[in-house]
């Protein structure tokens, strides 16, 4: 236990360090005009598919599976998240149609085993996702122990 409050204490250090040079990076650009409410909506609505899937309920929880573990099959994440079987089956597909997971097909012997794994993409959008994730978990406990 000692050991994940040092890791969340270093997290929330980067974390910390990351928005005050983003908030940096935003003042020294400047621009000659202001962003509009507009135009992030745009940008915004250019992406809202692929945020809703990466924020739609059992999808984090896969792919840190995946990242954690490299490939898993079927059954493995299904008894390792405590998940369905149809709602397993439903996030895999569309992940893979999103390019994020691989479904690879393995022989072993005679057996004919399938393995899903990160692909390139979805291993940078989960390593992207983990700042975010771990700040809204951070700002959370924060919130939980002023109350």
């Amino acid at each position: 236990m000692k050991d994940l409050e040092a890791f969340e204490e270093k997290v929330k250090e980067i974390l910390n360090n990351c928005i005050r040079e983003i908030e940096q990076l935003r003042y020294e650009v400047g621009c000659e005009e202001e962003i509009t409410p507009q135009q992030v909506k745009e940008r915004l609505d250019k992406i809202r598919p692929s945020l809703e899937l990466l924020t739609s309920k059992w999808v984090p929880d896969i792919m840190y599976a995946l990242l954690i573990s490299g490939e898993m099959g079927f059954n493995e994440l299904k008894n390792s998240l405590g998940i369905s079987s149809r709602v397993l089956s439903d996030k895999l597909q569309e992940l893979v149609r999103a390019g994020i997971v691989k479904r690879e097909e393995k022989m072993t012997g005679s057996a004919r085993r399938v393995k899903y794994s990160l692909t390139p993409k979805g291993r940078k959008i989960v390593l992207s996702l983990t700042p975010f994730l771990f700040g809204i978990y951070l700002t959370d406990g924060d919130h939980e122990s002023s109350q």
